[in-house]
């Protein structure tokens, strides 16, 4: 390998990068590699903004782009291989939570392309030592992602629809997610899916000790767990039903 293509992969790979710091924001792409560096059990600390989406129909409205329609089909996940494969792509094992989990995917041509998930009862942020408990008709969104190989086709503005619909037609009519406010990139598509801010949540966990804040229409049954493994604090939502 010459000197020159060695530089011009040193320089792509730069510029990959800083494509994805400028999408995201600097602020996030740092917590992430603080993440990376230090173990999930030792620290963690994450702040997120609660979205209530819109209605179902509305969204696919807003989501639809013709362009990247052809080829694209999304739904939930049926067969035990296709939710192993949604595990896979989305880093997301479902012995990581409590409540009922369904994994919905998006494929391309017949091939997986991308991933998300939905928890409806409880869902268990493992790592923070919070628990957020659901309304029985809130569905709780999470673990999206698209693959590598596929980004930039719209993937996430169709597979996002489909999830909504089948939750909608399953009585799950009060939909939230929650994004990280620093992922610049999330941020603008959820903002313009979403109908309203429920509120902001703020969570830090050193050892088995987690300390939680709240705002908004969001309660929490305790401020401080001192051993959050065994005992979690639980969180709600203000339902919109």
């Amino acid at each position: 390998m010459t000197f020159g293509t060695v530089l011009i992969v040193i320089l792509a790979r730069h510029m990959s990068v800083l494509q994805k710091i400028r999408q995201t924001g600097w602020k996030y792409s740092i917590a992430i590699l603080f993440n990376r560096v230090i173990p999930a059990w030792l620290f963690r600390m994450r702040r997120f903004v609660v979205y209530r989406m819109q209605k179902a129909n509305t969204a696919t409205e807003e989501c639809d782009s013709p362009e990247s329609t052809a080829a694209i089909s999304a739904g939930r996940c049926i067969s035990e291989s296709q939710i192993e494969a949604v595990e896979q792509l989305t880093y997301f094992q479902r012995t990581y939570s409590a409540g009922n989990l369904v994994a919905y995917h998006a494929k391309i041509d017949n091939q997986l392309a991308a991933g998300m998930w939905a928890a409806t009862e409880c869902f268990d942020e493992n790592e923070l030592g919070v628990r957020i408990r659901l309304d029985p008709k809130q569905a709780w969104l999470f673990a999206a992602r698209v693959s590598t190989d596929f980004r930039r086709r719209g993937l996430y503005s169709h597979l996002l629809p489909s999830v909504m619909k089948d939750l909608d037609g399953k009585g799950f009519v009060d939909q939230l997610v929650s994004v990280n406010p620093d992922n610049l990139g999330s941020n603008r598509i959820h903002q313009r899916l979403s109908r309203e801010t429920v509120g902001h949540v703020l969570a830090i966990r050193f050892l088995k000790t987690t300390i939680c804040w709240t705002r908004g229409r969001i309660w929490k049954e305790k401020t401080i767990s001192w051993n959050s493994s065994n005992s979690p604090i639980d969180i709600q939502m203000e339902s919109a039903v």
